[in-house]
């Protein structure tokens, strides 16, 4: 009877709802004991560490597209590259507008 009422779909989905709004309330405040590994792990993805992973994943997709004579494997390179400059910009901007 209860998987009954839980499976129907006029109930689901409204429960379903107010567990992601209430956790989304939540999701940007506090949390000051971790600012400081936020801003190291920042400050290597977007700084000297950052650049050096990001043309090292450059390189290597190069040398893996020269190998296989196909060009996804420089894209995917440049991909990685750019998820490791600037994946923090943009869950900073994403966390900041949920408050």
């Amino acid at each position: 009877m209860l998987k009954k009422v839980f499976m129907n779909d006029t109930v689901f989905v409204p429960i379903s709802f107010i567990l992601l709004w209430a956790s989304a309330v939540w999701a940007g405040s506090g949390g000051t004991e971790f600012t400081d590994i936020y801003t190291t792990l920042t400050g290597w993805s977007q700084g000297y560490l950052g650049k050096t992973i990001s043309i090292g994943a450059f390189i290597t997709g190069m040398a893996i597209g020269i190998a296989q004579q196909s060009l996804m494997a420089i894209a995917l390179g440049i991909g990685a590259g750019m998820a490791v400059q600037y994946t923090p910009d943009i869950i900073d901007s994403m966390v900041t507008a949920l408050l």
